[in-house]
């Protein structure tokens, strides 16, 4: 599959984008594709160049789209490691981290740039779920944009647009936090660093929540999720 093709006398704004995902069947195989797709053909301003960060290590699956390199690291998941490994390979001047259980509408990017070209303060952003109850319930004030760090309500870990200036200051992720708390630990770097993040509201993705949970390995499950809290307490607490 190709991405969009960009007319010779035009140059686009390249976005680059770490994708994590673990295709372990024939249904995260499709699910992954349906994200890749929807990211691709939701703006024709912009291109993207997706770095995919595959779990799965039998290469039993490929994506077939030209804009994609797939990198399989030979670690064990986890999620900041994982997306570190995407990041380091990341050159333009704005990266989308995504979970693969996403699926972008149109024009989510041009939405989100125009606010930042509004308020060039803003250098993390995160999209607006309509069915996720902690966006629909909070953030229906009339408003295009909300600040704040809170991770699942502004903050919304599963998307996050962050400029590459984010990266220059926080440094790279804390691979501690190898599943849960990855967000809240990103936010809290933010707020350390004086780094603005907000849920833009008309910039619309649709998650499929907690679908990546069922991938996780039972004996490691507790660690990865409740377990990172204490991790979480004893890096802030202080």
């Amino acid at each position: 599959m190709d991405c969009v093709t960009i007319p010779s006398n035009y140059k686009q704004m390249i976005i680059d984008v770490v994708l994590l995902t673990y295709t372990k069947n024939d249904y995260f195989f499709d699910m992954t594709n349906k994200c890749i797709n929807s990211i691709i053909n939701s703006e024709k301003n912009y291109s993207f160049n997706i770095k995919l960060i595959e779990t799965d290590k039998t290469f039993k699956y490929f994506y077939d789209f030209d804009c994609l390199n797939t990198i399989v690291p030979e670690e064990e998941f986890n999620y900041n490691k994982f997306v570190n490994i995407g990041l380091k390979q990341c050159k333009n001047e704005w990266i989308l981290v995504s979970n693969n259980d996403t699926e972008y509408t149109e024009g989510w990017l041009t939405e989100m740039l125009n606010q930042y070209s509004k308020n060039n303060s803003i250098l993390s952003m995160s999209p607006y779920c309509p069915t996720w109850g902690k966006h629909k319930n909070n953030f229906n004030k009339g408003k295009d944009v909300y600040i704040g760090h809170r991770a699942s309500f502004e903050l919304a870990g599963w998307s996050i647009l962050m400029n590459r200036k984010v990266i220059d200051r926080i440094g790279y992720l804390d691979e501690q936090f190898d599943f849960w708390y990855q967000d809240n630990d990103y936010g809290m770097n933010l707020r350390k660093y004086s780094i603005k993040h907000a849920l833009i509201r008309n910039a619309i993705v649709h998650h499929g929540v907690s679908k990546s949970h069922e991938l996780l390995e039972k004996d490691r499950k507790y660690n990865m999720t409740d377990g990172s809290i204490g991790r979480f307490k004893r890096k802030w607490s202080k």
